[in-house]
């Protein structure tokens, strides 16, 4: 399974009905499983000038609690199915080598 280059942000919540802070983006790595890229500060995409982000973690398993460093609304990052099995596969692997 190839990975994509398309990419989607990765917002903290609904303020007023909409969405103001990226927290991330959601992008595919090279096997196809769903990946964050979690920003060290949020980005308020009202901002007239576009902001440099850094990111501070790639996340493919879950992380409770993520909190926007703009509003503080907390989301959790749930890992996809795609890297659940990609877990499983590797667990029995690991297993079969190691006895």
């Amino acid at each position: 399974m190839g990975g994509s280059t398309e990419s989607k942000p990765w917002m903290c919540g609904p303020k007023d009905g909409r969405w103001h802070h990226v927290l991330g983006q959601v992008v595919r790595n090279s096997s196809g499983i769903r990946q964050l890229l979690l920003y060290r500060q949020a980005v308020d995409q009202q901002e007239e000038e576009p902001v440099e982000v850094d990111v501070m973690a790639t996340v493919i398993g879950q992380v409770v609690d993520v909190r926007c460093s703009k509003c503080g609304r907390v989301r959790t990052w749930v890992p996809g199915e795609e890297a659940l099995r990609q877990l499983i596969e590797s667990v029995k692997r690991n297993r079969s080598v190691h006895g």
